[in-house]
């Protein structure tokens, strides 16, 4: 819920979009967006994407962002928004990458990680093309994951940032990926992160994070969150939340 408020703060409106199923606190989540959309799962973070943008689009808008909860944000986002100021970008983010999972189909695998991406006026004005290039109805109707995974990916995740290089559009990530070697820094250097200043943890680690480091406290999530999240915010429940969760996963 943190989250949604810290959106809140930055865009005049958030729309919540999730699948059709009964919301726990609807009227608490209610309160921290503008809109709840409940949809079929389709096409996964793009599909959901691509169906909010169908219904709220409109060329009054400077800056459209898709953000997706695989991250857990337990501090004001506010260094990224004025990081994102004063840079003369059409898409921006948190991190990019350059990996190329084998399947890919672009010769350039530079990309914005689209788990948080915003779209600035120029942008916004492409994405019809967009999706319009891609075969959306194709990708919605998919029903094996695996497939659907890697259209997603190459389609999405790769292709929405080549699309918009190759019709001249400035692209550019907070975290320059090429700094921390191979793989996700995310992943791979979050308590360096962290150490530095970014308040944002994968979902991922906090639930499959090894014992070794739980041992060591510089890789402990829960010691990072304590010592660098908002005093102001419920840090002790967040970390109970995502502790039940970890439980939860683990009794699968």
């Amino acid at each position: 819920m943190v989250y949604l408020r810290e959106l809140m703060r930055h865009f005049d409106d958030v729309v919540l979009i999730t699948n059709m199923r009964k919301i726990k606190n609807i009227s608490v989540v209610s309160e921290s967006v503008t809109h709840v959309m409940l949809v079929k799962n389709e096409g996964y973070d793009m599909g959901m994407f691509y169906k909010g943008f169908q219904k709220y689009y409109t060329n009054e808008y400077s800056q459209i962002a898709c953000v997706n909860d695989s991250n857990i944000v337990f501090n004001n986002l506010d260094f990224l928004f004025e990081w994102a100021k004063i840079q003369e970008v059409d898409i921006w983010g948190i991190v990019d990458s350059h990996e190329k999972p084998w399947f890919s189909e672009h010769k350039n695998n530079y990309h914005i990680q689209s788990h948080f991406i915003v779209f600035n006026e120029r942008a916004i004005a492409l994405l019809p093309s967009f999706f319009e290039q891609v075969d959306m109805k194709k990708i919605m109707e998919e029903t094996d994951n695996k497939k659907l995974r890697r259209h997603v990916i190459n389609d999405w995740e790769i292709g929405l940032t080549q699309f918009m290089l190759a019709k001249k559009m400035a692209c550019s990530a907070i975290i320059d990926s090429t700094k921390f070697g191979r793989g996700n820094p995310m992943h791979k250097h979050y308590n360096e992160l962290i150490n530095n200043g970014l308040p944002v943890i994968k979902k991922r680690i906090t639930r499959d994070q090894k014992l070794l480091e739980k041992l060591f406290k510089k890789h402990n999530w829960q010691v990072l969150i304590e010592k660098h999240g908002n005093k102001d915010w419920p840090l002790r429940e967040m970390i109970e939340q995502l502790q039940e969760m970890q439980a939860l996963n683990r009794s699968k």
